[in-house]
């Protein structure tokens, strides 16, 4: 076998910050409304008429826009402060939640599926 490749680490781009992840979407108000409800997301800003929502929580922003969903290519992770809460707001939602998994990486995590097929995952760091 070959040597384990090293990351090369470099400094941090200044003024360079992942503003948003947007998601294509076939019902912009049933993706909003599934979002409000499952994770507690909060719209901060929509063009109604063009079919464009920005919906945020602590520290990450996500966007949805009306078109043909393309599910499979993105898979969301949005960290918890308290996992066992999360899952019962899920279920509370309607939402369809998996069994829990740890992760080698340190982290336990459900796994959902939001209105148009996106895979999403819940997580919240183990104790150490």
């Amino acid at each position: 076998m070959g040597q384990p490749v090293r990351p090369t680490v470099r400094p941090a781009a200044r003024g360079v910050t992942l503003y948003m992840v947007e998601l294509t979407v076939s019902d912009v108000t049933r993706a909003v409304a599934w979002y409000e409800s499952a994770l507690g997301l909060t719209v901060e800003r929509a063009d109604t008429p063009n079919g464009f929502v920005l919906l945020s929580g602590d520290g990450g922003k996500l966007a949805l826009k009306a078109g043909v969903p393309v599910p499979g290519g993105v898979k969301l992770h949005w960290q918890v402060p308290d996992l066992a809460e999360a899952v019962g707001r899920l279920a509370a939602a309607g939402v369809a939640v998996g069994p829990l998994k740890s992760s080698t990486e340190g982290y336990t995590r459900v796994a959902v599926v939001d209105p148009d097929g996106y895979a999403v995952v819940v997580f919240g760091w183990d104790e150490r």
